[in-house]
């Protein structure tokens, strides 16, 4: 007997002969089905995620909106001054600014970039000031601005007091 090692093959569970072309790969035929398939589901979805998109964005500038109202009235209170939240030039959609007024110096607080252009932004005054005990002073009557986009509408509501609120539809 000899007291050698026996040793497996080097390619011991590899396929021979006919399987071994199977095991290679895809064949073109699989491949194009497969495309064929995923291209078919990418046509479908598109359209939906489009507005899937819009309506998120008109969500985050309602957001965004709410947020910088109440960071506005905060600093009001925090601040003993009056703060405004004006539009960019061109107006709401192309963003705005929340800056501070104290001592004659006016400071910049918060910008916003523009809006997508899904994105509307209706009913907005010319600006909103608070005044010193976070009171809305400018404009005097209730606040409502309906952000939309084509699927989807959101309505930033403010109420004299300075409390701002985010609610799903448009304003009524």
């Amino acid at each position: 007997m000899s007291s050698r090692i026996r040793r497996p093959a080097r390619n011991a569970g590899a396929p021979t002969g006919a399987r071994a072309a199977f095991a290679r790969g895809f064949t073109l035929v699989e491949l194009m089905t497969v495309v064929s398939i995923v291209s078919v589901l990418l046509g479908v979805c598109a359209p939906s995620f489009s507005e899937f998109l819009a309506a998120q964005q008109a969500k985050g500038m309602s957001y965004d909106l709410t947020g910088d109202l109440m960071l506005a009235r905060n600093e009001a209170l925090k601040r003993n001054a009056s703060v405004t939240i004006s539009p960019a030039v061109a107006g709401w959609a192309q963003g705005w600014s929340v800056v501070s007024v104290s001592g004659g110096v006016p400071e910049s607080l918060s910008t916003r970039n523009p809006a997508a252009q899904s994105v509307t932004i209706t009913g907005a005054p010319a600006t909103i000031t608070f005044d010193f005990n976070g009171r809305v002073t400018s404009p005097t009557a209730t606040v409502r601005i309906t952000i939309s986009s084509q699927s989807s509408s959101r309505c930033v509501q403010l109420d004299p007091s300075g409390r701002a609120r985010a609610v799903h539809g448009a304003c009524a």
